[in-house]
């Protein structure tokens, strides 16, 4: 243990279901994917074999002989051009569902850190892991991170399981209840040294905290008599192993005692439905190596299949369906796919096979064949059936292609072909178009790995556009893919204006177009540059038939504020939309992101969605932005959350990048739709050098610290500027909504909970929750003292309560503060006490056990001093530390 002499002065956080399978011990579909933007390098390849290979046996000893990697496939990408016989065509296995990204998006070929991409909720899977190519090529990462196989089982964990650093990187020391300083580590009995990161051996107390200074690391031996958990340092060389009941460091305030209410590593992973209920019980012989599979990744074949019944005249849904579908093939389509088009009715039949977009000539061509009239029944089936015709036009295999399916209708036969097409490989993405679409169409999507769309009739809603602009490509290329930075609607009286600005950043510009729409009457439209200069109706290219106003700036669109004013001419009020998109300019440079949804597809009131909009510079986190979640039912209620990254309420942890709010909300059964509005103002919004979830350094003192290279400004710099961007969140099927409004909402639970010690005075501090969730004020709390955190977690009610009569509540989200003695506390003869709360609301309903918190009891200025050690106390620190010098010069071993 850290030497007692360091005394105190005084009392001091959607995730799509992944393909992945633990069957009979082994884990099959895992895919490693490569970016497009890596440059062509067969040695990537064998290291990916050789990690997995090493990471194998690690995973097998970890999980008590439970799992191991059986089959990795490797998606190589289409800008690799060697033409490699070993190389299969992939089914459903795509970039952004891989379990593993090799990227290096800022082309700067740094070893950079291994990160594991998270929501942060405890015991549920990930998105994935992220390496770049200099880190699995470049053998300085060994000596940085320790060896490839421990530091993917590390990351694993992370993804697959839910569980979290075991390391506290920000406050690596604490009291024990001993009073005596020690390393966060588990489990606690690992030996290692106190160093200066400047090279010498003196490490100081800070007096504020009363801890070691920052400056100050522990070094575990290389050598250990005890089990070291992979998820507090993979670099240390011994037996793998995971933490458990029996091991678990209770003591410690780090990621996995926080996101996980103090369950040991083990236990949550046991607990996943990897290992519960005795699932994939220990073998008794070895596990065979992995086996490994190449694939090659395609450019882009997709089929749109268009729904032409009847009921598509209603709304002028046929014209919203043209105009969408037009931004789609003009705007979002990547170049190099190939695109046909389907439309159904009572049948089926193809408006246009398969035609590669190679240049704008193609892009009018496919848009010149979309339907413009309606009738008819609605088949459903016939029209995927067509849409596998078109498909298998390139080289006669649909496996891999994409569907895009848009339905206003019922069809009795929709389950009909629902078997063929998951046998199909295609993937379908499904947009639900109106109140009366197929209840049954979003299992199309949910069977073969698309996404889901619904919008609505509202005309100033963009919804439809929104959804088509979503549906980019799955290869991973963010230079090339298109960025939706703008939609807005409005309805205007005649004579009046919709108006507004349009950031351009520095991240994007190429082919930035600006796209209106209009009701009745081609309306007046003027558009400004940053720089003042002005462009008229006749500077754009117009559609009439279509109601569309296309605005394309030539070259590369100057970085500023754009504005537009559109002036109603007709004689009665009319709604207009603008939808704004544009490409990356660098191909160093990847554009700011949305992505997200929510956390079910079907949810029975009163179950409230998580709903969840990341937020990123390829690898980096983007914070401070402003982020809304526009939640719309039909033409009934539209709904505008703000979506907070503060690491409170749904919010699992702070300035991740991952901004999050909980919505419950529900005024009626159906499909809600969800959008995304996002505002980032120059001088706050910043990117994050390195995301949450890394995999932790080797600590070393500064002397012997390996370097990275320096940075270019193009890596390091925080100055996005001003940007907007929107993007399409999915939709959830909502059912069992009384038809009269109810309170069953309970208040949310206390994330944040924290005690400190301050002049002999428990403060005790939380932001509040509400009376139904986040929102309101809460009637009362409920605070327990418990001498373990298993106490607290599996039986509050049983714990000591505490006296918070004097407690009044404040409104939610603003910081509530308890002030209690320490002497009561320190009564109760145990070194740290836990506290836990509940809240309660009106009608009674309480909120979830809140995370727990620990305050030491432990008063510094009562203990003896160690004999022999004394020393001329530093200046500025109290007396008892007058042993501090001499020992700072000495190893202070665990």
């Amino acid at each position: 243990m850290l030497s007692s002499v360091l005394l105190l002065c005084s009392t001091i956080s959607v995730t799509l279901g992944s393909p992945v399978q633990l069957i009979n011990n082994g884990y099959r579909g895992v895919v490693v994917a490569i970016n497009p933007r890596v440059p062509e390098n067969p040695e990537l390849i064998d290291k990916i074999k050789e990690m997995f290979t090493e990471a194998s046996p690690y995973l097998f000893t970890a999980t008590k002989k439970r799992a191991f990697f059986q089959d990795v496939k490797i998606l190589i990408p289409t800008t690799w051009k060697e033409n490699n016989s070993l190389y299969r065509k992939p089914g459903t296995e795509t970039y952004f569902k891989a379990s593993v990204l090799v990227a290096d998006p800022f082309c700067d070929n740094s070893i950079g850190t291994p990160y594991t991409s998270t929501l942060g909720k405890c015991g549920e899977e990930g998105e994935h892991v992220h390496l770049t190519p200099a880190y699995l090529l470049n053998d300085q990462a060994l000596e940085m991170y320790g060896p490839r196989g421990r530091v993917l089982l590390y990351s694993w964990a992370v993804l697959r399981w839910g569980v979290f650093s075991e390391l506290n990187s920000q406050e690596p020391f604490y009291m024990h209840d001993t009073g005596e300083i020690e390393a966060v580590r588990c489990p606690e009995h690992i030996s290692g040294t106190l160093k200066n990161r400047d090279g010498d051996r003196h490490c100081e107390i800070d007096p504020s905290t009363l801890l070691p200074t920052k400056n100050c690391v522990f070094i575990p031996d290389s050598e250990q008599n005890t089990n070291v958990s992979i998820m507090y340092q993979p670099t240390i060389a011994q037996e793998a192993t995971f933490c458990d009941e029996n091991t678990h460091n209770f003591w410690v305030q780090n990621a996995q005692n926080k996101l996980c209410d103090y369950r040991s590593v083990w236990d949550v992973i046991s607990q996943t439905p990897d290992f519960k209920g005795g699932n994939n019980a220990p073998m008794t012989a070895d596990p065979p190596s992995p086996t490994f599979t190449l694939l090659r990744a395609r450019q882009r074949v997709v089929c749109l299949v268009l729904d032409t019944s009847g009921s598509m005249t209603q709304s002028d849904r046929i014209n919203r369906l043209r105009q969408a579908a037009m931004i789609f093939l003009d705007q979002i389509v990547e170049q190099g796919s190939r695109v046909g088009i389907v439309e159904f009715k009572n049948y089926a039949r193809i408006l246009k096979g398969l035609v590669l977009i190679d240049g704008q000539a193609a892009r009018t061509q496919l848009a010149s064949a979309l339907p413009s009239a309606a009738d008819g029944g609605t088949k459903i089936c016939s029209g995927i059936q067509k849409a596998f015709e078109v498909l298998r036009q390139d080289d006669g295999d649909t496996a891999g292609d994409e569907i895009i399916l848009l339905t206003d209708g019922e069809d009795s036969s929709v389950g009909s072909c629902l078997e063929e097409v998951k046998r199909s490989g295609v993937h379908v993405h499904t947009i639900a178009l109106g109140p009366s679409a197929d209840p049954r169409l979003e299992e199309f999507a949910k069977e073969t790995g698309g996404t889901r769309f619904s919008a609505s009739d509202k005309l100033d809603s963009n919804e439809l556009i929104i959804s088509f602009g979503s549906i980019t490509s799955q290869s991973g290329d963010d230079i090339t893919s298109a960025v939706q930075l703008l939609s807005k609607g409005s309805r205007t009286d005649p004579g009046s204006q919709f108006q507004g600005e349009v950031p351009v950043d520095p991240t994007v510009g190429n082919d930035t177009v600006l796209t209106f729409t209009w009701e009745h009457a081609q309306p007046d439209i003027t558009v400004r540059s940053p720089s003042g200069g002005s462009y008229k109706n006749n500077d754009m290219e117009i559609h009439s038939g279509e109601k569309i106003v296309l605005f394309k700036i030539p070259g590369i669109a100057q970085s500023g504020t754009w504005s537009y004013e559109v002036v109603n001419t007709h004689s009665s009020p009319q709604t207009f939309t603008l939808q704004v998109t544009s490409r990356a300019i660098d191909e160093c440079v990847p554009p700011v992101i949305v992505t997200g949804g929510m956390s079910e597809t079907e949810v029975t009131y009163p179950q409230p969605l998580v709903i969840s909009a990341q937020l990123s510079q390829g690898a980096r986190p983007v914070i401070n932005a402003d982020v809304k979640a526009v939640v719309d039912l039909s033409d009934k209620n539209t709904v505008k959350l703000d979506l907070f990254d503060g690491g409170i309420g749904a919010d699992k942890k702070k300035n991740d990048g991952i901004y999050s709010g909980l919505f419950y909300n529900y005024r009626a059964n159906g499909r809600y739709g969800l959008k995304f509005e996002v505002q980032g103002v120059e001088g706050k919004v910043e990117t994050r050098l390195y995301p949450d979830n890394s995999v932790p350094e080797r600590p070393r003192q500064s002397s012997g610290r390996m370097r990275r290279s320096a940075p270019s400004l193009r890596q390091t710099s925080t100055a996005l500027g001003s940007f907007s961007r929107t993007a399409s969140g999915g939709t959830v099927t909502v059912k069992g909504v009384p038809a009269v409004p109810r309170d069953d909402f309970p208040p949310g639970k206390v994330t944040d909970l924290t005690a400190s010690v301050v002049n002999n005075t428990v403060v005790l501090q939380w932001t509040a929750p509400g009376d139904d969730y986040y929102t309101g004020t809460v009637s009362s709390y409920d605070i327990r003292i418990g001498l373990s955190p298993q106490a607290l977690r599996e039986s509050f009610t049983a714990a000591l309560p505490l006296n918070t009569s004097s407690l009044h509540s404040v409104p939610a989200g603003q910081t509530q503060t308890l002030l209690l003695p320490l002497e009561p506390l320190a009564a109760m003869n145990q070194s740290v006490v836990y506290l836990a709360l509940r809240a309660t609301d009106e009608e009674g309903g309480t909120s979830e056990t809140s995370t727990i918190t620990q305050v030491s009891t432990f008063d510094p200025l009562m203990l003896p001093l160690s004999q022999g050690h004394a020393s001329p106390a530093p200046v500025g620190f109290c007396s008892v530390f007058l042993l501090v010098a001499a020992l700072a010069l000495l190893d202070l071993s665990i």
